[in-house]
């Protein structure tokens, strides 16, 4: 399949009830480790991938660097989806360009957030379906297509535990959401995001799949499986488990990860996209 084919794939597998999910990766090494266990699937992840080359979080890594590493892992054969944060550009020929960049080296899908760059506070809505729009028009400029995952971070920022009880934080992520997929958004990724009520709300009112972050070690997937969620994906959670592995050997290091996700997927629970 040519990169148009293989989104067209991915979008399809975003189904309510039977969520896609992303084991995010933080190198070259483990995505060739990941992909080595039948995942086809390879979503990096700002923060890890950051951390484990050296940088800080918040395009702090350059993205010609990011990019090299994306050539490494195959994107002919592998789904590769890049987290770009807000999109490491200060302007829309920057996003154009970057995205061109990603189209042009096989890549299906981005996750771009609604936080702006260095701060604690969020595009206005109008703001980000610029980038969305643009992000489409470089698409049909190209033939090609892309799985734009927006990341609202409504929930996210400031207090979690106070967002997830507070119905106005609700009503603007419904809002957001609302302008997003009008624009042309794919997804809407909510980290911070676990009030059962509050994705059942979300979920029955969105035209869009919607995407929850968990972390590995203290969520229960299981929990989520009845809530209209479409997309589960753990962050940074993974690479910080991997640290704590006693031997560092990646390659049973997964072999412990799918085998606990091994049995949703044989009972159609969940989609890892594997061969």
């Amino acid at each position: 399949m040519n990169t148009k084919q293989k989104v067209k794939h991915f979008r399809g597998m975003h189904q309510k009830n039977k969520p896609i999910v992303l084991l995010n990766i933080w190198s070259v090494e483990s995505a060739e480790a990941l992909a080595s266990h039948h995942i086809k699937l390879i979503p990096t992840g700002s923060y890890a991938m950051a951390d484990y080359y050296g940088y800080e979080d918040g395009e702090n890594m350059p993205f010609e660097e990011i990019v090299t590493y994306i050539k490494q892992m195959q994107p002919s054969k592998n789904y590769i989806t890049v987290d770009i944060e807000s999109g490491y550009a200060k302007n829309l020929h920057e996003l154009e360009k970057n995205i061109t960049t990603l189209i042009e080296n096989g890549v299906v899908g981005i996750n771009i957030e609604d936080k702006i760059k260095g701060t604690g506070t969020l595009h206005s809505a109008a703001d980000q379906c610029e980038k969305i729009a643009c992000i489409r028009e470089v698409c049909k400029k190209m033939n090609s297509d892309m799985f734009i995952n927006v990341r609202t971070d409504t929930y996210f920022t400031g207090n979690i535990t106070e967002n997830n009880a507070n119905d106005a934080c609700l009503e603007q992520t419904l809002s957001r959401i609302r302008a997003y997929s009008d624009a042309g958004a794919d997804c809407i990724f909510i980290p911070g995001l676990n009030n059962s009520n509050h994705i059942l709300n979300i979920t029955n009112n969105s035209t869009v799949p919607i995407n929850v972050m968990l972390d590995i070690k203290k969520d229960t997937i299981m929990d989520y499986f009845n809530l209209g969620v479409a997309r589960i994906s753990f962050g940074p959670s993974l690479y910080f488990l991997y640290q704590e592995y006693k031997d560092k050997n990646m390659n049973y290091f997964y072999e412990d990860i799918l085998r606990h996700l091994n049995r949703y997927q044989i009972d159609n629970q969940i989609e890892l996209l594997m061969t």
